[in-house]
Parts: C-alpha cells; sequence; structure tokens
C-alpha cells in the first residue's frame, strides 16, 4: 500500500516542533482540550456488572487518546452497590495499569456508593486506560457458609463513566476512529450511479466495522445534513481537488472511489495515518479472513487468563462466535492447558474444573494433589449458537481450619492463552437467519433497485449490521436491478461463478422468487398449524418491511422489501437491525422478520413443521385439510353412523323376528 500525506504540521507554520506533533498525531495549535464522556454502556454493558463470589474481578478498558493524557482532568466515577447483607469489613481494591490505587469498604459504599477513581499518567507503551476491580467478599467468618447463600455479590452500576481529557488535540485520520460520538452521519450525495452506489454502501461497512466495539448509531443521510452536537460526520464526495481522506476535526471527507474506502478498513498503525490527509496512489485489494482450523484463546480475545482464590469458585470465561471460526464447525474439540498451585487432598482441600459450552456442564476434573492440566475434548457442536460461551469454572474449598479473614492458603490458576479450539471442516447453511454473520463474509452480491433511495439505506444498515457482527468488513458487487433480464438465470460474480451469498433489496412485485413469504400472492396470514391460532393477517395496505432469508439458484439469498404502499418500511426495518444499541440482529433466529416500525419487529419461522403462510386468495388443498381436519373427522363419523344405520333399518333383522313372522304361514299349513 503506497501512501504521501496530503497535509503535515509544516503546513500550519510549526516547522520547530512538526517532526514531534507529526509522531503524537496532534495538532499543537489547541492545548486546552474539552473532556470525552464515555459510559458503560458506550463500551457494550447494557446491564450492570454484577461480580459474585468471594473475591471476583472485573476489567475495564478505554482505548487511551493518542494525543497523550491530561491526569489532572481524567477520571473514572464508578457507582459500586454491595449487597446489603455483606460484612462491613468487605473492601473493595480499585486497580489502574495493574497498580493498586484505592481500597474501600464495603461499610463506606453502603453509604456513599459513588467512588471517583483518578487516573494516573500513561505508562510507556500503553494504549489502553485499564480499570480493575477486585472485590473481597464476606458474611461471615466461615466463606464455605456464605457462598451457597447466594448473596456475596457487588454490583457495578451501568451508570459508572469515564470522563477522559486529553492532552492535545487528537486530529489524524486514525483518531477519528478512536473517538466517541452520540452519533455518526454517513453523508452520501443525492444522485449515484451504480459505481458510486456501490462505494457508498462499502464506506457504510466500513463505519460499522470500525465502531463495532461501540454502541454509536450511524445514520445514512442524503444531500447535505446539519451537524448535530455531539455526532460527527463522513462525507462521500466527487470534489476532484484535496487528498482522498480528509479530517476536518469532527468531519472525515472521503472521495466516492474503491481505494480511498478500502483503504480505510486497514489497521491503523502505519505512518501515512497519523496525519490529517491522505493521498493514495494505490492500494491492495481488500481480502476477507483466511479460513483456518484453529483458533488459539489469545485470539480470540482472552486477555487475563490468571485468578486468585482463597475459597469459592471463579471462571474464566471466553466468548466467540461463529464468525471468529469462519463458519459453523464440524468436529469441534478444545484443548485445554493450565497450571497451578498444589492443593492436598490429605489435608481437606480441593479442588476441580469444570468446563461449560452455552451453560451446558461438558467434563468434570478433580484437581487435587496435580498442578498441571492438559487435556482434549470433544465439544458438541449441537449446542453452538451465533455467539457461545466456553467457561472454564474452578471451584476451591479449603481445609477446616480455613475462614473468611485467616484463610489457611490461595489458589493461583493460570490458563495458557495458547489453549485452542480447532475443528475438521464446516456444515452448511441452517436455512436460518442463525447463519448471519458468518455465511454473509465472503464475497457476496447485491442485487439493488438504486432508483429508491430508501432500498439503498435499508442495505447499507443491513451491511453494517454484519460487518460489526462479523468484526470486518464485507465488499459485495452491487447489481442494478433494473439490469437484470432474467430473473430465473442473475448474474454472476465478476470471476463468472455463483457468488457466495446474495442480498437483494427490490420492489415486492418484482419477481416471483421462492420466499417464505410471496409478497405477489396478495393478502396473506400466518398461522399456527398446531392450534390452528392466527398470528398475522396483512392486507395489502399494511405497512411494514420485511426481510426474508431462503435459497435461490444454490446460493443463500436475503430478500429485504416491504409490504404495503410504502417502500421506506424496508429502511425503518434495516435500521432497527443495524442499531448497536438494540442488539436485535443478534438476535435474529427463523427465517422471515417484519417490523411496523423500529420498535415493533417480530421473527418468525415459516417451514412445514412450524408456522405456516396462507393466502386466502388462492385455494391450499393441504392447508385446508390441516386447518379442517378435526371437524372433518367429527362430520364424517356423524354421516357414517347415521348411514350405517338407514342400511341397518331397512336390511337388518333379527333371527327372533323372523321366526315370528314365519309362524303364521306354518299354522295355516298345518289347518
Amino acid at each position: 500500500m503506497n501512501r504521501k500525506n496530503s497535509r503535515t504540521a509544516i503546513e500550519l507554520g510549526l516547522s520547530a516542533i512538526a517532526p514531534l506533533c507529526l509522531c503524537l498525531g496532534v495538532t499543537p495549535t489547541v492545548l486546552a482540550q474539552s473532556a470525552e464522556v464515555i459510559s458503560l454502556k458506550t463500551l457494550g454493558y447494557n446491564r450492570s456488572i454484577v461480580l459474585s463470589g468471594v473475591n471476583p474481578a472485573v476489567e475495564i478498558s478505554v482505548p487511551a487518546p493518542r494525543g497523550g493524557l491530561d491526569p489532572s482532568k481524567s477520571f473514572m466515577e464508578l457507582k459500586l452497590e454491595p449487597s446489603s447483607v455483606l460484612n462491613e469489613n468487605s473492601s473493595v481494591r480499585l486497580l489502574v495499569y495493574g497498580e493498586p490505587m484505592k481500597v474501600i469498604s464495603v461499610k463506606s459504599l453502603l453509604a456513599n456508593p459513588v467512588v471517583k477513581l483518578p487516573i494516573p499518567p500513561l505508562p510507556a507503551g500503553e494504549s489502553y486506560i485499564n480499570v480493575s476491580i477486585q472485590p473481597y467478599l464476606f458474611i461471615t467468618n466461615d466463606t464455605r457458609r456464605d457462598i451457597p447463600t447466594g448473596n456475596l455479590f457487588l454490583k457495578v452500576n451501568k451508570d459508572s463513566f469515564f470522563q477522559i481529557t486529553p492532552q492535545y488535540t487528537d486530529n489524524s485520520i486514525d483518531g477519528f476512529f478512536k473517538s466517541f460520538y452520540k452519533q455518526i452521519d454517513l453523508v452520501v450525495p443525492n444522485q449515484l450511479n451504480r459505481d458510486r452506489a456501490e462505494v457508498a454502501l462499502w464506506l457504510y461497512s466500513v463505519l460499522a466495522y470500525q465502531f463495532r466495539e461501540y454502541q454509536i448509531p450511524i445514520l445514512w443521510r442524503w444531500g447535505t445534513a446539519p451537524a448535530t452536537p455531539g455526532s460527527a460526520q463522513v462525507v462521500l464526495h466527487n470534489d476532484p481537488n484535496g487528498p482522498d481522506v480528509e479530517r476536518r476535526g469532527t468531519v472525515l471527507r472521503v472521495r466516492a472511489n474503491p481505494r480511498a474506502v478500502q483503504s480505510l478498513a486497514a489497521d491503523f498503525y502505519q505512518p501515512a495515518l497519523v496525519g490529517r490527509g491522505l493521498t493514495l496512489e494505490s492500494v491492495d485489494t481488500f481480502r476477507p479472513r483466511a479460513n483456518i482450523q484453529s483458533r488459539s484463546f489469545q485470539e480470540l480475545g482472552v486477555r487475563n487468563s490468571v485468578i486468585r482464590m482463597s475459597a469459592g469458585t471463579q471462571s474464566l470465561p471466553l466468548q466467540f462466535d461463529l464468525a471468529q471460526l469462519g463458519g459453523r464447525p464440524q468436529n469441534l474439540d478444545l484443548a485445554l492447558n493450565a497450571t497451578f498451585t498444589p492443593t492436598y487432598g490429605q489435608q481437606g482441600e480441593r479442588l476441580t474444573a469444570q468446563v461449560y459450552l452455552n451453560n451446558t456442564l461438558i467434563q468434570s476434573y478433580n484437581l487435587q494433589d496435580k498442578t498441571v492440566l492438559k487435556t482434549t475434548l470433544a465439544l458438541p457442536t449441537n449446542l453452538l449458537q451465533r455467539t457461545n460461551n466456553l467457561e472454564v469454572m474452578f471451584a476451591y474449598a479449603p481445609n477446616e481450619g480455613g475462614g473468611a479473614n485467616k484463610p489457611t492458603g490461595e489458589v493461583i490458576v493460570q490458563l495458557d492463552r495458547e489453549s485452542f479450539l480447532s475443528w475438521s471442516g464446516y456444515q452448511g447453511p441452517t436455512g436460518t437467519l442463525s447463519d448471519l454473520p458468518h455465511v454473509f463474509l465472503q464475497p457476496g452480491q447485491l442485487v439493488i433497485d438504486t432508483s429508491r433511495p430508501s432500498l439503498l439505506a435499508a442495505t447499507a444498515y443491513l451491511l453494517g449490521a454484519i460487518s460489526r457482527l462479523g468484526q470486518q468488513p464485507v465488499f459485495p458487487q452491487l447489481v442494478d436491478a433494473a439490469s437484470v433480464r432474467d430473473w430465473s438465470n442473475l448474474p454472476k460474480d465478476q470471476l463468472d461463478r455463483p457468488p457466495t451469498w446474495r442480498l437483494m433489496a427490490i420492489a415486492p412485485q418484482t419477481h416471483a422468487l421462492p420466499a417464505p413469504v410471496r409478497l405477489n400472492e396478495g393478502t396473506f396470514e400466518i398461522f399456527n398449524p398446531v392450534n390452528q391460532k392466527l398470528l398475522l393477517q396483512a392486507q395489502p395496505t399494511d405497512p411494514f418491511g420485511i426481510l426474508q432469508y431462503f435459497n435461490y439458484q444454490n446460493t443463500p439469498t436475503l430478500w429485504l422489501s416491504w409490504w404495503g404502499l410504502e417502500p421506506a418500511m424496508a429502511e425503518q426495518l434495516g435500521q432497527a437491525l443495524g442499531d448497536p444499541r438494540t442488539l436485535l440482529a443478534s438476535q435474529l433466529d427463523g427465517n422471515v422478520v417484519t417490523a411496523t416500525d423500529s420498535r415493533r419487529v417480530q421473527i418468525w419461522d415459516l417451514g412445514d413443521r412450524t408456522l405456516q403462510v396462507n393466502y386466502p386468495g388462492a385455494r391450499s388443498w393441504q392447508i385446508f385439510w390441516q386447518r379442517y381436519v378435526n371437524p372433518l373427522i367429527v362430520v364424517g363419523l356423524i354421516l357414517g353412523g347415521f348411514v350405517a344405520w338407514r342400511i341397518y333399518q331397512r336390511v337388518g333383522r333379527s333371527p327372533g323376528a323372523t321366526a315370528t313372522a314365519a309362524n303364521p304361514v306354518e299354522k295355516a299349513k298345518k289347518l
């Protein structure tokens, strides 16, 4: 990748300190900086953090400002809420950069739960501000009796926040993506041809990828949009003058060409991106993440692999999603290595380990009288979900002489971060939206009616959801729906191969696609075939957006459209799925999603053995039979019984009646 800076600090007339400012990526003309407030919710904590046990711990980190840290104006405000039954001598230790800063008693927290923790200067080589919260909790002098009560806990309220003040303003391109905004507006030109529409969609995918760790909404805007206080703007432009990428405070200007957008998907540790402007001579084509057959714990994000226990249980959780594994694996194995201080069973100590996958116990180990755990076990793939929690839990019970204030010992467990997951291959698509995002991270194709602005915006939001969940940008090829002549044979990719996946954003009447809901049939209804309960009845004028997932021409296909007379409903559905604050996209299952607005989203599983679709205007003998089979059986039994009774009345005669009727004749003959 060859790049050159279009602006440097020298252009500002500061040649004496330009080298230093270029290294720091700052503009030294502004020294009085505004503080940046970063809440736990912005960091992805939708709920308060609950720490349970005798000595649990949690680490919270935020990126350090590239312009340096002003420690006199930077702090973290914590709201710590302990259990009301804890012993007042219980305590909480607060560490910054791994060094103890404060020790607070539970007694003081019960009186005032708000703690203001100053943040010292950033150590050399640190790129994150790291705060660790380590409570030591007990109720009585015997923690073995305290643990089963469930009352050993401390809550870190989600209203806790960092206030970070940089030493210097960071006006670099890299700094733009390290900032926290209330909102980001992607402003695109009103008129977009096919190529520029494709670049605009790519740019939204890149923005969702760059801000994937934070709950910052990214809105698609047309033309010129006024800046919202506390928000940032990314402007896609066609101006031939100036650099390809340029930052102007909270505004990032990007020229509408593929290389400029793809350059923003690269890692931002390159000298060229320290500056405020960037002109690209060439850029390597972005390549999606290669599929591999194993992932170490370190690659999956494990940072803290050491736990200390005086009693009770502690766990080392590992969260991973299918996108990190490249798909839904087959024959998934766990190679687990851990070392720990010895425990002596003869002296009454007990140490065990359990492995859980998505809250299901997989294996248990007795570790007393040992110092190493080295094992390989198979993980059941039927338990895998889109996002998974692999948890290694250690439980330690000291000898009988141990207590809360006078423990006889401490166990230290070190989990080897080179432990890994391995697999032998991949399963195919499930046919449900749980295939998001891992199926859609390879090269794909967009088929969009570009004449409808709402469909472009809806597609952008959906691509953003895929990029955020998959933690990598996607750059699919765009095909204008107006150029498609044969819908039964859609275009292939640039290498004349079928695309790995398709995302279609077209009108409901464009083509009779084999979707779960046929939108060109008119009125439809969704019902439960078991109890015949009607769940949804859609008239032609009822407006809502609809997303469907199905297989079309041997290709996994997403179809984003609308029902009724308002195409903007498709955009509302896309925006609801792409909003990082709701986490809705990570909860999708089934194969159909409908939304009347951003707050009323329904997910349906429409298949042969689940919910079904009926079209009142068309006759379906199968649905008619399913719906009325019980009444028909009852009517058939009644009619059958009635016919049998009538036949019996006409034909049936009892032997006694026949003999009685024959007696007069016999008597006449005798006479």
